[in-house]
Order: C-alpha cells, then structure tokens, then sequence
C-alpha cells in the first residue's frame, strides 16, 4: 500500500482498507526542540478535531513528561490514561509503531513499548488518521497484509484444497484469538466432514494456559503420539499469521514470521484434501500457494 510522504501538519489522512487486527500503521519523523506536545488521532472521519469521534488519541507532552491517552466520543473526552515517561526528548527523531489488536492499540517508539490502550470505540470505525501539534512528520505507511476477506467465517470451518497437498505447496491461515481464549486448531485432513471423522495428517494445536502447541495425527479412529516440544509464541487476543509448507518428508510451520515447529508425515500428503479449523479462534484468510507444485517453499536455517 502507498505510504504518505511528507504529510502536512495539522492535517487528516485516509487508512486505505481501515484498521483491523494485525495492521500496523508505521509513522516515522522529528519534533523540534522547542517542542510541547504533538498528538496522533486515530478517528472516524475526515474532519479536523472536532468534527469525528476519536477512538485513540496518542498525546506525548514534553512540558509535563508523560503521554497521555484517551477517546472522544459525541462530543465529550473519555477518562485520560496516563503514563509519567516520554519515550523521547524535545529535539529527538522517531520511528512509532502503532499495533492493531482485536482488543488494544500497542504502540512502540524507537523500538520500546510506550503505552496499550483498550478499544473504547470498535476499531472498525476508524477511517482517518490526525496528526497536529509539534512534530513533523517524513511518512506514514502501513503493514500487517491485506483486510480481512471475510471477519464472519464461520468457526469450525472446512475449505477444500485446490488441487490437494504436495510437497512445494502452502497453507496460509489468518486471523485472531480472543481475549481469554483457551486453544484452537489447524487440521490438514483427508476430507470434508469435522473433527474425528475424517483422517487427519496434521492436527496443529495452540494451547494458551498450558503455552505450548501440541501437534499429532489422526487415523482409524485413534489419535497418535503428541509432539509438543518448543514453546508458543502467541497469547489470547493476539492476532496471528501462519505458515504450513509441505515438504517431502515434513511439514514446517512459521508463526508471526518464526519457524517453530516441524512435523513429520505419518500419513500420505496426497490423502489431504481439506484444510479445517476450530476452537477460540476468528479467521480472516486461509489461502494456499503455489497452486502447482512447481515453486519452492519458504527455506528455514
């Protein structure tokens, strides 16, 4: 997506595609040394303030030392949030982050986590983002992949795979786990109906209060021997990406861009035909690559 070079400040800027879990929005810029305060709106519209709802204000205020956060909504400020560190000086550059969760904004600047703050107002409804104050700003870009192809898919799900398994083929599956979740799943399995009654070559297995993923397979109406080595990279209410490749001899799964995990066959990759999930989870994307068998997976050291 194209960034926004060289913004103007004050001034009001379209998110293309809106905010949704696993968007980041990157700003990078200076604030001048005698600098005050600068504020970033993530708001539901394209009017100056204040003219739309706010549904995270980001408030660094160098005279009194903190950040603060808060909402706007009909017309009133919520209750401010507020933190007494700066994560930078008057006269400093900077590179923010700003996270998209299903139930937070996360924002990091210049590496360092700086400050969380709780949906107040569904991040759906954000359109625009402002920016006034001190500060300029060089550009905004924004990271995370594509929106959501359907955030209404309907958990447990089943999707043939075009084609079926084979070696040099991927699965993708995108989405996220609410806030207190307890465990959801992935399935390479060997046909359309849910769990247990079909075959499944890989049953890949988050599970948050234990915090490890179990992986196994399933044949003739018995489970097989678990696997659960190595840890979870991931909490409940945090969004995920993940990567299944198949391989000759294996599988291997990359969460949120880290290889984690392998799984060797125990039943053949040409028997799957569907992929399956199920469990606390939304699921935004599941797609699959390449659609021959032609182009080489992601390589992992």
């Amino acid at each position: 997506m194209a960034a926004i070079i060289k913004p103007k400040t004050p001034g009001v800027y379209p998110i293309p595609f809106g905010l949704y879990p696993g968007r980041i929005i990157r700003v990078t810029g200076s604030v001048p040394s005698c600098a005050t305060r600068f504020h970033f709106n993530f708001q539901c519209g394209p009017k100056m303030f204040p003219g739309e709802d706010i549904a995270f204000h980001f408030n660094p205020r160098f005279s009194q030392k903190c950040v603060v956060r808060n909402h706007y909504e009909c017309s009133k400020w919520g209750v401010e949030e507020i933190s007494d560190t700066l994560p930078i000086t008057a006269g400093d550059s900077f590179e923010a982050l700003i996270h998209i969760y299903y139930y937070l904004f996360k924002v990091e600047v210049n590496g360092k986590v700086v400050c969380e703050f709780k949906h107040r107002i569904p991040y759906r409804k954000v359109t625009h983002m402002g920016i006034e104050g001190d500060v300029t700003v060089d550009e905004i870009d924004f990271a995370g992949g594509n929106p959501p192809q359907d955030s209404n898919l309907i958990i447990p799900c089943v999707l043939p795979i075009p084609k079926g398994m084979h070696p040099g083929r991927r699965v993708r599956v995108r989405g996220v786990t609410p806030p207190g979740s307890s465990r959801f799943s992935i399935n390479l399995q060997c046909g359309p109906k849910m769990l247990t009654e079909e075959d499944i070559a890989f049953h890949f297995n988050p599970r948050f209060p234990e915090k490890k993923i179990v992986r196994n397979h399933y044949a003739a109406s018995k489970w097989g021997n678990e696997e659960t080595e190595g840890e979870l990279p991931l909490n409940s209410g945090e969004s995920f990406e993940v990567f299944m490749h198949c391989y000759t001899d294996t599988y291997k799964v990359s969460l949120n861009g880290k290889h984690i995990c392998d799984f060797a066959h125990r039943i053949s990759v040409d028997k799957v035909t569907h992929v399956m999930v199920e469990g606390d989870v939304m699921v935004f994307q599941i797609d699959f690559d390449p659609c021959e068998g032609a182009a080489a997976p992601l390589q992992f050291n």
